[in-house]
């Protein structure tokens, strides 16, 4: 299930390596399209995809994806981004391997690698990502209340899902679907499996071509959502005042610089500059959400700050 809007010229080449996929068993590709005027859902058909067209307004991340899960057939549900471009033919089969293998196995999701022309900073940052790791990992909390009783950090890295590219068991799903959210649905997801006893698989031989080249605003924004939600869902406040904003922001900077790659030395002082813009935007926007969950925010600041993520 791929929800779209605008996928633009490279949808053509993500529909084909989707129909090339070499599978055992058969399988469809739904499209859910919100509005597209660019021609995404009569090239998704021309390819052979089913598509189911919503109003711009009815798309939610979550209620777009229970929407498509309940459209689709299978005992598995398979979630894609528009953008992100499978790897190689068994792209799809690593995936279900790992749900054929283990009934105790809820959900999969796989590894995201940068783009060909991605910048340095894009590259270095996307290496401390979950989904950058080359080893596969089971994540599993032993149940609700040994889940329950684990620290805020472990919880958290347990609950790991990214549904960038990632595929579901439909029973799970029917007992756990995706909440209705503007967003965080994967890792939500993530959580609800985890404490219910199920288990979650990073699989990276499952990869996609993915990444996006961001902006200051873009970065302080999306820190500031995630933020809010490290704090809702496990009680974390990664900035939770000035001294430490300072500290992480150096932190980061200087991390960043020591992941970059070592090839491009002579870009080095102009990377250090994008690598403290991000690292100040970043902590800034967790700071914010400190404040926010604090009380100490305003509706204004709030609405503005979580505009376009």
């Amino acid at each position: 299930m791929i929800p779209t809007f605008q996928a633009g010229p490279g949808f053509d080449e993500l529909l084909r390596r989707l129909f090339s996929q070499k599978m055992d068993s058969g399988y469809e590709v739904l499209v859910i399209d919100s509005g597209s005027t660019d021609g995404t859902p009569e090239l998704a058909r021309r390819h052979g995809a089913r598509v189911h067209r919503i109003d711009p307004g009815e798309f939610d991340h979550g209620a777009t994806r229970n929407l498509g899960a309940s459209l689709s057939t299978g005992r598995y549900v398979v979630f894609l981004v528009q953008d992100a471009l499978p790897v190689g033919a068994y792209w799809l089969a690593s995936m279900v391997d790992n749900l054929d293998a283990d009934e105790t196995v809820a959900g999969v999701y796989g590894r995201q690698i940068p783009r060909p022309d991605s910048s340095p900073l894009t590259r270095a940052l996307m290496r401390d990502w979950p989904t950058s790791s080359l080893e596969r990992r089971e994540q599993f909390g032993g149940g609700p209340e040994s889940y329950a009783a684990l620290p805020p950090d472990t919880r958290r890295s347990l609950a790991v899902f990214d549904d960038v590219s990632s595929c579901v068991r439909r029973s799970v799903w029917e007992s756990i679907p995706f909440e209705r959210t503007r967003f965080g649905e994967d890792l939500r997801w993530g959580k609800a499996a985890v404490e219910a006893g199920h288990r979650l698989v990073y699989e990276p031989r499952s990869a996609v071509l993915h990444s996006h080249e961001r902006g200051a605003l873009y970065d302080l924004r999306r820190h500031y959502v995630d933020a809010l939600i490290l704090q809702e869902l496990f009680g974390l406040t990664p900035t939770p005042n000035l001294p430490r904003l300072l500290l992480n922001s150096i932190l980061t900077c200087a991390h960043l610089y020591r992941s970059r790659d070592r090839g491009t030395t002579f870009i080095a002082p102009g990377f250090l500059l994008l690598a403290g813009r991000y690292a100040l935007c970043s902590q800034t926007g967790a700071y914010l959400a400190a404040r926010r969950s604090r009380g100490s925010s305003t509706p204004r600041i709030d609405k503005f700050l979580l505009k376009g993520v």
